[in-house]
């Protein structure tokens, strides 16, 4: 089936100038946003207090390969301005409903809605987790729906939130860290090879997968500069609330532009901007971060030999600390674990909106489904899609918090993560290698960790399937 049938040829136009650093910033920080509420704030504390700091170098390892991953999802949005879904799309028509599949099996779980509850549990002192869950849930739909872009309302909010949750963590790791500490885990990033015996794998593969953003997240990468306006995305189009804002046109075809000296001299300062963006807030960050709070729970756990599950081992470090700070120090620590969490869970339901509106709306304008829809959905545009899917998945959120305990959705989740990585990072390779005009390709050594990410992935999704049969 060619894609040709579906997809219009791409139009071309010219390759906008690249804008100042300090305005184009802002996807890193989203991006940053989701990987500490998941891997670095839970999965690898609790990892690190159970083995020590040697397992760093997973870490390591997996955050840098997210950074490629990145910046090869962001390479291609930016030359051709359409999302990631729909240039694998133009591959087999398709891939697009495997990714939609995917996004609601990834993200469906309630996982960071019900740590969430549990923190504002322990900050108030009284009240059920569900109960805390349900309030932050209505609030991110009171926050969304009150901005006029839903980009810019979460950019904005996340430049807030990230510098005083970070500023926190540095001041909770000055009072509580030696530098014998600082040692250990440098030993521990340079500690190729060591895997300790009787680790859970499913564990150990959710922490590396989710050491940065993991699963579709990356993916979600290619949205946020495609509604920012970045690169070819400047023709777009944005999502604008129908309550609030104008309904502007989103164009779902992508762009090209002529290969020559002045557009290549303007790439390279575009892929520039993607390295200080990705490669600065997000990678050195997010590393910062993930090392931060796994050694803080180290240093205050592992000498009492404690290795707590799930948020318990957020909860348990506030004790500890109230032991030496009083309750101001105990509330700040949850303070700072709320600030990381709330950010992470909005992130994740603005992904899973973004990702299937987007899926669903370019279906519907490259292949009216006129056998199976009427004419109104046939018309419907992508900004009632993706605030009519916030909604649904706060709703749905919400029915099945009772379910299940938080840290068991973090664990599913992470595990469908990794099968899905090792699905799409091959495809991005082909993607970025052969479909883009040759200039703006990625080089031998971004070649060379993305043939090794996808290598990486498929291995360990090999390990899980192998543990089950």
């Amino acid at each position: 089936m060619n894609d040709k049938e579906f997809y219009p040829s791409y139009e071309k136009r010219d390759l906008p100038q690249p804008p100042s650093f300090g305005k184009a910033l802002g996807v890193g920080v989203i991006i940053l946003a989701l990987a500490i509420g998941t891997g670095e704030l839970i999965l690898w504390p609790h990892l690190i207090a159970k083995f020590g700091l040697g397992l760093l170098w997973l870490a390591l390892i997996g955050i840098t390969f997210q950074y490629f991953i990145n910046q090869e999802v962001a390479r291609n949005t930016l030359a051709t301005g359409e999302s990631i879904f729909s240039s694998t799309g133009r591959i087999w028509v398709w891939l697009p409903f495997f990714w939609l599949l995917s996004v609601i099996a990834l993200y469906i779980w309630p996982a960071w809605a019900g740590t969430l509850g549990t923190v504002l549990a322990e900050i108030f002192g009284f009240g059920d987790y569900i109960i805390w869950a349900l309030v932050s849930l209505l609030f991110i739909l009171f926050i969304t729906f009150s901005g006029k872009r839903a980009y810019k309302v979460l950019e904005i909010s996340l430049k807030i939130i990230v510098p005083i949750f970070f500023i926190l963590l540095l001041f909770f790791s000055f009072l509580n860290l030696k530098v014998y500490h600082f040692k250990e885990i440098f030993l521990g990033l340079i500690n190729f090879g060591w895997i300790p015996t009787g680790i859970d794998m499913q564990v150990l593969l959710g922490a590396i997968v989710f050491a940065g953003a993991g699963g579709l997240l990356n993916l979600c990468t290619s949205l946020w500069y495609r509604d920012k306006g970045l690169g070819m995305a400047k023709y777009a189009g944005h999502i604008t609330n129908p309550v609030t804002g104008k309904i502007e046109a989103v164009d779902y075809k992508g762009y090209t532009f002529e290969i020559n000296a002045e557009n290549l001299k303007k790439w390279k300062k575009w892929m520039k901007y993607v390295f200080i963006d990705q490669g600065i807030i997000f990678w050195f960050l997010g590393l910062v971060t993930l090392i931060l709070l796994s050694a803080n729970a180290y240093a205050v756990l592992s000498p009492r030999g404690l290795v707590p599950e799930g948020l318990q081992l957020a909860t348990l470090q506030a004790m500890i600390f109230e032991e030496s700070w009083g309750v101001i120090g105990s509330k700040l620590f949850l303070f700072m674990i709320f600030l990381m969490l709330f950010s992470t869970m909005w992130t994740i339901i603005d992904v899973a909106a973004r990702i299937i509106s987007d899926i669903i709306y370019t279906r519907l304008q490259i292949q009216p489904l006129r056998k199976f829809s009427s004419q109104k959905i046939q018309n419907l545009s992508i900004h009632h899609l993706y605030y009519g899917l916030i909604v649904a998945f706060v709703v749905i959120s919400a029915v099945l918090l009772p379910f299940e305990e938080p840290f068991v959705f973090i664990i599913i989740s992470s595990v469908l993560g990794g099968f899905v990585m090792a699905v799409y990072v091959p495809i991005l390779i082909y993607l970025n290698n052969f479909r883009l005009p040759k200039p703006l390709r990625p080089g031998l050594i971004t070649n060379i960790f993305m043939i090794s990410a996808a290598l990486f992935y498929i291995y360990f999704s090999f390990i899980i399937l192998f543990s089950y049969f």
